[in-house]
């Protein structure tokens, strides 16, 4: 939780996200006033040369880096899309067959800390002085978000001592919080930021420096209050009584409500602001379709194949790689990622209304609300589709066949699993909490032949906050990759 470490899924954009600039100035405006301590301090500081970054150029930043690591080359590509079987790996199948790289774990545990995170604590404390709510609210937001994935990722995380390496008295061992108190913690900041929120109220001096909903108050209060459904329905099987409360509360609060809502991060057209996975696959060709996925889209006669995947250039037709082999097939056989995904300008996104409605029908199905889970089912089956532009016609005839029918919660969850796809964190999370789809791990699968359920914590960690980990570990029962989370149990 210390150092900052570049984010290597991609490079860093300096043009939407000119934090660079401001750090380069605050390097100069050291300098010029190192030696001085006569009074001349004012004559010597440039006022064209701001001496910290502003909460507009901290905020662009550090979306950009929370965004571009969950859903780059380092994380969302390496694991969590591939075991939630959307991807599969081509060539160098080391995360296919379970088998991680310490400096991966490490680099994405510690880039979250010290880098988007760090920032959007700065955010948080300028909007606060400042007399800003919306803009300490829309950091706080971001915040927990990027919390929320984390502690998917790993479980118990370092959450209310973390983020103090600047105050009085902080320490540079922070504690980790068990994952039943991060998501009190989230749930509860969520909802007094989503209240906190003014529409019309100040915001970023620049609407732009705002990369998700352009200074949108009443947008970022459905964000927060979607995403504590979510994380209100993650924890069902364990809390079931605070789980309902929870999702009540914040579907009163008011969700998404349209496509129009959804939380995404859109990327430039032009270098080196492109989208981190179409950067990755322009640079590294070695990722396909899993077979599961292909065939699944194929007996559902589901036209987002042709969105999903490519042809295969050598057999003319849509052809899945299975998941945790080390065969390594022509590449020409096999579907690569569809150019929805693999372009310059996709958009990364954060949540859905299609993932919001899926929601609302598993809570109905549950029956922790008076909604029509079938009809909320098709209603999220459409959201999907529209959302890929996907005409009409075909999403009527798509939900007119038998095998899309409504039939309980193995369906909700069969068709949120595809419809998650490009959000392999959430995919793989949803996996783990229902066992649905059906998942096998491949013939040459390690770890015990099991896909996992955690990411461990890097060995780095464990050698400098020793205590706090080997405290958390015990408390969750191990930290390996079999050992489920606290929502899983």
């Amino acid at each position: 939780m210390r150092a900052r470490t570049p984010n290597r899924d991609r490079p860093m954009n300096r043009s939407i996200f000119p934090r660079a600039a401001a750090m380069a100035a605050l390097m100069a405006g050291l300098v010029a006033v190192a030696g001085c301590d006569d009074g001349l301090t004012d004559i010597n500081r440039n006022p064209n040369s701001p001496d910290q970054a502003s909460a507009d150029q901290l905020f662009s930043n550090a979306v950009e880096a929370s965004v571009s690591r969950v859903f780059g080359s380092g994380l969302h590509m390496r694991m969590p899309a591939i075991w939630a079987q959307h991807y599969a790996q081509h060539r160098y199948t080391e995360e296919d067959v379970y088998k991680l790289s310490d400096s991966r774990i490490s680099t994405a545990w510690t880039g979250f800390y010290a880098g988007p995170q760090q920032d959007f604590q700065e955010v948080i404390q300028k909007g606060t002085t400042d007399g800003k709510p919306n803009v300490a609210a829309m950091g706080r937001i971001m915040q927990s978000w990027t919390f929320h994935v984390m502690t998917d990722l790993w479980g118990d995380i370092g959450y209310s001592d973390a983020l103090k390496g600047r105050e009085q008295g902080s320490s540079n061992t922070p504690k980790l919080d068990a994952q039943k108190d991060v998501y009190s913690g989230l749930l509860a900041s969520l909802k007094a930021d989503q209240a906190a929120l003014t529409p019309g109220g100040a915001g970023f001096g620049n609407p732009t420096a705002d990369l998700i909903y352009k200074n949108d108050a009443a947008k970022w209060k459905k964000f927060a209050n979607s995403l504590r459904l979510r994380m209100a329905m993650r924890m069902s099987n364990v809390d079931p009584a605070k789980a309902r409360t929870e999702f009540n509360d914040a579907l009163a609060a008011g969700v998404f409500t349209s496509n129009a809502d959804n939380a995404q991060l859109v990327y430039s057209k032009e270098d080196p602001n492109v989208n981190p996975i179409f950067a990755y696959i322009r640079g590294r060709d070695d990722h396909t379709i899993s077979a599961t996925m292909v065939d699944t889209l194929k007996s559902l006669a589901d036209p987002r194949l042709a969105i999903y995947a490519t042809k295969s250039k050598q057999r003319g037709e849509y052809a899945g790689m299975p998941n945790g082999v080390m065969y390594d097939p022509p590449l020409d056989s096999l579907s690569r990622i569809g150019d929805y995904y693999n372009k310059p300008d996709a958009s990364a996104v954060l949540m859905s209304y299609s993932e919001v409605l899926f929601l609302q029908a598993e809570a109905a199905q549950r029956g922790w609300t008076g909604g029509d889970a079938a009809a909320l089912y098709r209603q999220a089956i459409t959201a999907a589709m529209q959302q890929l532009g996907i005409a009409q016609a075909s999403i009527d005839a798509y939900l007119a066949q038998p095998s899309v029918a409504y039939n309980g919660l193995a369906s909700i969850q069969i068709q949120k699993w595809i419809a998650l796809f490009g959000n392999g964190p959430e995919a793989w999370a949803e996996w783990r909490r229902t066992g649905l789809p059906v998942l096998k791990p491949g013939p040459d699968a390690e770890n015990g032949g099991k896909i996992p359920v955690r990411l461990p914590y890097p060995q780095d960690e464990a050698r400098r906050n020793p205590e706090n980990i080997k405290e958390a570990t015990t408390r969750q029962g191990g930290a390996g990759m079999n050992d489920k989370l606290w929502w899983n149990k």
